[in-house]
């Protein structure tokens, strides 16, 4: 799409004077870095060298002609009387870190070699302070463009980043809004700003907790396609055994501390005497349809992910609003002993409740007692105790985890493993 001649050009038409103020460079050093990662170095070279000689040229320009052009600059656009007059305050203030830092300023950087001549800065101080914003300016567009050529998925850092992102959009806007409410109102002097501001603060925080659960929670699974273990053969103790609130690696882990080996762990729960629930990102759950499951003591499931896929289906002992005993289950893939379809459970008692940061939002939801062993072997005694066609056994799969900054629970490190044997 470039070739060296049309990089060079769209370069230095970047740095000079005038031209700069109607012509985009970032798309000719993107397109310079996405070249690199093909091997293309030339393109880096024409970029560099032209953005060079703009930045020489209206140097130049401001040292011999600077105050009139400046005046004619001004009159001829409008819109550089704020960045000129910044730049030139700048420039007096701080002029070494200006001519460096220059392209990383936003408009400033339109302005300020045709400044530095202006001011009679010396052209060696320029050239050299220059030279270093230069290679700043146009390597922070080449490393984008080197990424995009390379492909941002193959860094994780990144991809991260990006989740988290949109993972947290509904807090991040409600956060954006708050703040502007709060700029406006203090240069317009509004009375009861501060209660004002609390208030719509809160408002947007219970809009951003409404929408995530009644609008959006289902679209998780919708957009986390097909689980990587699926259908896979697999060994049990190559799965991972941890889950978390959210699809960003970023919160606290919780127990995945079951693992059924049969064809559906649903007849199972039901034959145990476990209720199933609803859950979020799996039933289109109404308003009036959370208030009936909360007068049942049923309450709908927060999701919880595993592989980036929320639960397949939830269930729950009988209990009260506050406290049950629930496990969450996703499909797994296939046992590489007895063929046999495998399930991932994450089993743990809920103990009152806490405000806590959750899958992009901050929410009230129940406190999880860190014993999940207790739990674990509940149901290893009641599957014994009532289900003579299913074989258990308590096997070290996983490491003994500890309550830490990643952690809140702590386990013997040994999963429940049940068996289909019919």
């Amino acid at each position: 799409m470039f070739n060296e001649l049309s990089l060079f050009v769209g370069a230095f038409l970047d740095a000079l004077i005038g031209p700069n103020l109607f012509v985009p460079g970032e798309p000719f050093l993107i397109a310079a870095g996405y070249q690199l990662q093909q091997g293309i170095w030339a393109g880096v070279f024409v970029v560099l060298l032209g953005g060079f000689l703009g930045d020489q040229v209206s140097y130049w320009i401001g040292r011999y002609v600077g105050v009139s052009a400046q005046k004619k600059l001004i009159k001829w656009q409008s819109k550089t009387r704020r960045p000129v007059a910044r730049c030139r305050h700048l420039m007096h203030k701080k002029g070494n870190y200006v001519l460096a830092f220059a392209r990383l300023l936003g408009p400033i950087a339109w302005v300020v070699p045709f400044i530095a001549g202006t001011n009679k800065v010396t052209w060696g101080r320029f050239t050299v302070f220059g030279s270093l914003g230069l290679l700043l300016g146009v390597g922070q567009f080449v490393m984008w463009g080197f990424l995009l050529g390379y492909g941002v998925e193959r860094f994780p850092i990144l991809t991260q980043a990006k989740l988290v992102i949109v993972e947290h959009q509904l807090i991040l806007i409600s956060t954006v809004l708050s703040a502007i409410f709060l700029y406006v109102g203090r240069r317009l002097r509004w009375r009861l700003l501060f209660a004002k501001f609390t208030a719509l603060f809160f408002s947007l925080m219970i809009w951003a907790n409404y929408s995530h659960f009644f609008f959006y929670s289902d679209d998780f699974a919708k957009r986390s396609g097909q689980n990587i273990y699926q259908g896979e053969v697999i060994e049990p103790n190559e799965l991972a055994y941890k889950v978390y609130p959210g699809i960003s690696k970023i919160f606290d882990a919780q127990a995945m501390n079951v693992l059924f080996i049969g064809d559906n762990p649903r007849s199972l729960m039901l034959d145990l005497g476990w209720i199933e629930n609803q859950t979020f990102s799996r039933n289109e759950i109404e308003w009036k349809d959370y208030i009936q499951l909360l007068k049942d003591n049923t309450p709908p499931v927060s999701d919880l992910f595993w592989n980036n896929q929320p639960q397949k289906m939830a269930f729950q002992l009988p209990g009260d609003l506050l406290r049950r005993s629930h496990i969450r289950w996703w499909q797994a893939g296939v046992d590489a002993e007895s063929q046999q379809t495998m399930w991932v459970g994450a089993l743990s008692y809920d103990d009152g409740l806490q405000l806590t940061p959750y899958a992009g939002i901050v929410t009230v939801l129940h406190s999880v007692d860190p014993n999940v062993d207790h739990e674990r072997d509940k149901l290893a005694k009641q599957v014994s105790e009532q289900l003579a066609n299913h074989q258990v056994e308590l096997t070290a799969l996983t490491q003994p985890i500890v309550l830490d900054e990643e952690h809140e629970y702590y386990t013997d490190g040994r999963i429940l493993v049940i068996r289909d044997t019919i």
